[in-house]
């Protein structure tokens, strides 16, 4: 069994590799109340949760008899629907929840805090996680479309691999199993397990995947992170 991604065919290709490994930007020498710090920390351990790049903690089910070799593999690391679903909704809770974290802090340290409101509109991905945030809370659908105006929900929630290659010409990523039914990984790109699902309107119409939009609204989130002075932004942000 082999899944490749190659450069030359794929064409949403990143050329940052958010969380590989889960950094968190915190600049040591920055002050900041203990209740932010741990707002920020909170996110980052979230995306990391949900992110299993150890092959030895993705091995498929190898089964074999006399005439069958059988193998099954689907990246569910034996969760249960409700366990990938509590942590796709811990990451979208701690993204959504830091913003009234931050105006509060902005306020009592001589920051403008409508820079984290300007942060949310300008950020589809940040008003999408903010529904998503809200329909867990309040119910479906939200009045008026929600912040995004789009009435977004989370469906289809798994757990899959994710291969991504490299922004650079003969890039490429590939998966086999091993000895066992365990994952070999092949080439320069990045492989790993990570909980997502689609996210729609209220026509079903596909909106985007969770995991992209939450990796997009946290990286709006360090731009203003960054403005504050709290954190460092990694090269290509």
């Amino acid at each position: 069994m082999c899944l490749n991604a190659n450069h030359a065919q794929r064409k949403d290709v990143n050329p940052r590799k958010p969380f590989e490994p889960v950094p968190n930007p915190l600049d040591p020498s920055t002050t900041m109340d203990d209740a932010i710090s741990q707002r920020i920390s909170r996110i980052y351990a979230a995306i990391g949760a949900i992110e299993e790049a150890d092959p030895q903690k993705l091995k498929a089910t190898v089964g074999q008899t006399e005439k069958v070799y059988a193998v099954f593999q689907d990246f569910r690391g034996g969760y249960s629907d409700d366990e990938l679903s509590n942590q796709a909704h811990t990451v979208i809770h701690n993204i959504a929840n830091l913003r009234d974290n931050l105006r509060r802090w902005a306020a009592n340290n001589d920051h403008d805090k409508n820079k984290v409101d300007t942060t949310v509109n300008n950020s589809i991905e940040l008003q999408v996680i903010q529904d998503l945030s809200n329909n867990d809370k309040h119910g479906y659908p939200p009045r008026d479309g929600g912040h995004s105006k789009k009435s977004p929900k989370l469906i289809e929630v798994d757990r899959v691999m994710r291969l991504q290659t490299q922004a650079k010409k003969g890039s490429m990523v590939a998966m086999t199993l091993g000895s066992g039914g365990i994952p070999q990984f092949h080439g320069d790109g990045t492989a790993k397990a990570v909980v997502t699902g689609d996210v729609v309107g209220s026509d079903n119409g596909r909106i985007g995947d969770l995991y992209e939009i939450a990796i997009k609204a946290v990286e709006a989130w360090e731009r203003l992170l960054a403005d504050f002075g709290l954190v460092a932004l990694k090269s290509g942000t």
